[in-house]
């Protein structure tokens, strides 16, 4: 059988289907059309369409199908069960195509379950089953209210019962695939042994590699391009250009808001998707049943933060026009894909053990001239680490740590107003947010090494949202990430960085800095040197 593909409109009284056939000699007496509560079927051999809607239709003489033979399709009008009632997301196919809901992504009663996806066809309709999901519903509408982003810490023993150490990806549900893709090139993975390696151990190496790929005097040197550079040398550097450009889609944003400014600024961005994300939905994003321990799905929207941060970077950098190193940068700067991390953070157990660096494998990857960290360091007091801080604010740490080690530029000011602009999507609402998931699917799917990411995490990411996301959590997340943005400040990015080796011993010595500290010692060694250039 072939899926056809379709498109719907409505007005008060029908859903209005077109569905597209090709190469057929239509015959009314070939079609069949079943209508059952909220399920529409048609069928003309070798065509077969399954819908489910949010509300139900009828059956009656007003059903009308015919042939349109200047488009070559089919036309069906399905009564609607009441008349002026608003079906919502009928744009959103793989919704509409995903089998009979058994269970929801939220429900208590699974949290130990592991995912599924439905291998049998269900279609019985009980009245105990539509209790049922109306209790469902009612527990997502509930979830969005109270949506706690505060990440369980939980002792190591027992940490991987929810990660399923050595797997990884959508659910920790996939394995033997990122290890098969070094070999074909595959640059993105930072860790040493993704299919043998545990969450916690994922973690540890994020951190000791962000701390040794950072890059101090790089960081130094485009800070003072930035603010003192000559217009020659930023024409070609292209920061100010780059800070000053905003994203398509938070552009789209913020011109809608202008337009409807009169109205409730808290209202929904209204987007029709276009043919080409249709499809997409249709052909590329799987059909599957979810059902999710509450954690994952918190986890699930987490991944879906860091991705939007990374997007938004990548375009920012090279302002709306996609490059071959696009993928990279998207894969490298989210820590769900390139350390296949979706824990980010480590728990009191894990913090208490010792985490050393050998000083071989420091030396080999760090550059030993650390010139500014062994100038005279500022005093400051530091306050104590919070081990049960929102996951929220870690996403913003980890996602700006990886944006100040990695991209041509490293630059505070853009990583901050990367995260300025995954605010204003996810305030946009769920649509805007898999319009951008949807594009970055994209990206990876057209790549021949990084397409893995899409079958270990991105299909399963994006048809779970699209079937699952709920427009109130999306909204929470967004109003949490603005007030974590709000108190965020220069002195809450911190790196280990060397500051000094004993050339007899080859002991390395390390130090804390944070970006703050960074910046007044760069700006400390300018004037300094300024200041001997008018001496002279």
């Amino acid at each position: 059988m072939i899926t056809p593909q379709f498109d719907i409109e409505q007005d008060d009284e029908f859903l209005i289907i077109k569905i597209r056939i090709s190469n057929i000699r239509f015959s009314s007496n070939c079609v069949e059309i079943n209508i059952n509560g909220n399920m529409l079927i048609f069928h003309l051999s070798p065509y077969y369409l399954r819908l489910r809607f949010d509300h139900n239709l009828v059956d009656d003489e007003r059903a009308i199908a015919k042939f349109l033979p200047g488009e070559s399709k089919i036309l069906i009008k399905a009564p609607k069960a009441n008349n002026g009632e608003f079906f919502n997301d009928l744009d959103l196919h793989s919704k509409l195509l995903a089998r009979v809901n058994i269970g929801s992504a939220i429900n208590e009663t699974s949290q130990k379950n592991p995912l599924i996806q439905e291998i049998g066809n269900n279609d019985d309709n009980t009245s105990d089953n539509k209790a049922t999901s109306e209790e469902k519903i009612e527990d997502i509408a509930k979830l969005g209210e109270n949506f706690d982003w505060e990440i369980e810490q939980v002792e190591t023993d027992n940490f991987d019962l929810l990660n399923k150490a050595y797997k990884y990806g959508f659910n920790n549900n996939y394995s033997e695939l990122i290890g098969i893709s070094i070999s074909n090139g595959n640059d993105i993975n930072d860790l040493n042994d993704p299919e043998h390696t545990n969450s916690i151990d994922r973690i540890k190496q994020r951190i000791q590699r962000e701390n040794n790929v950072f890059d101090d005097e790089y960081y130094a040197s485009e800070y003072i391009l930035y603010k003192y550079g000559q217009d020659d040398d930023l024409e070609i550097n292209r920061i100010k250009y780059i800070l000053n450009y905003t994203p398509k889609f938070v552009q789209d944003y913020q011109n809608w808001i202008k337009e409807h400014s009169n109205n409730n600024k808290d209202a929904i961005m209204s987007i029709e998707f276009n043919e080409f994300e249709h499809r997409q939905m249709e052909n590329y994003i799987p059909r599957k049943e979810y059902i999710l321990n509450p954690e994952i799905v918190k986890l699930n929207y987490i991944t879906i933060l860091n991705l939007l941060f990374s997007f938004n970077f990548e375009s920012m950098e090279n302002e709306g026009e996609h490059t071959t190193e696009s993928v990279w940068t998207i894969g490298k700067l989210t820590p769900q894909i390139a350390y296949l991390d979706q824990q980010l953070m480590l728990p009191e157990s894990a913090l208490e053990q010792d985490s050393t660096i050998s000083a071989a494998d420091t030396i080999a990857t760090m550059s030993t001239n650390r010139s500014l960290l062994k100038e005279v360091k500022p005093d400051r007091v530091r306050n104590e680490k919070n081990n049960s801080e929102s996951i929220i604010k870690s996403a913003i740490i980890v996602g700006t740590r990886r944006s100040l080690c990695y991209p041509l530029h490293r630059n505070y000011d853009l990583s901050m107003k990367a995260w300025h602009c995954v605010f204003q999507t996810l305030k946009a609402g769920k649509r805007l947010v898999i319009r951008n998931l949807l594009a970055i699917h994209e990206l990876f799917r057209f790549h021949d090494v990084y397409y893995v990411y899409n079958k270990c995490l991105l299909d399963d990411l994006c048809a779970w949202f699209i079937s699952y996301g709920n427009e109130t959590i999306v909204r929470s997340l967004a109003l949490e990430l603005e007030n974590h943005l709000l108190k965020f400040t220069k002195d809450d990015i911190e790196f280990e960085c060397i500051s000094d080796i004993d050339m007899d011993t080859g002991a390395t010595s390390f130090e804390s800095v944070t970006i703050r500290e960074l910046e007044i010692l760069t700006e400390q060694m300018y004037q300094e040197n300024i200041n001997k250039k008018n001496t002279e």
